[in-house]
């Protein structure tokens, strides 16, 4: 078996949003984080959006022609971190990221 020491600690950041340029701002910000923490990294990968279709009509007891379609279209980017660096997790504790945008972060 090998030695904790040896272990290098790999993430994968998952950013969500509906709003694209809130998340390429905050993807911005955690991958100058993560550069100035000295870890290495690779991305940001753009993941494909996902598109959910809503239909609605528009009287629930006439007109069943009259709809309205509404659509929601979630954008996301993955950043692998392939090596940590020393304080990598405590800057990503106190990382300021808007409310729109959903984080994931996995340890490998």
């Amino acid at each position: 078996m090998a030695d904790k020491k040896n272990l290098k600690t790999k993430l994968r950041i998952k950013l969500k949003s509906y709003d694209s340029k809130m998340l390429e701002s905050s993807v911005g910000k955690v991958v100058s984080l993560l550069i100035k923490s000295g870890a290495a990294i690779k991305g940001p990968i753009p993941l494909p959006r996902s598109r959910k279709m809503y239909t609605v009509l528009k009287s629930n007891f006439k007109f069943k022609n009259a709809r309205e379609q509404f659509e929601r279209i979630t954008y996301s980017r993955m950043i692998d971190v392939i090596e940590t660096g020393g304080k990598t997790m405590e800057y990503l504790q106190n990382l300021a990221i808007p409310v729109g945008v959903m984080v994931d972060v996995k340890v490998f």
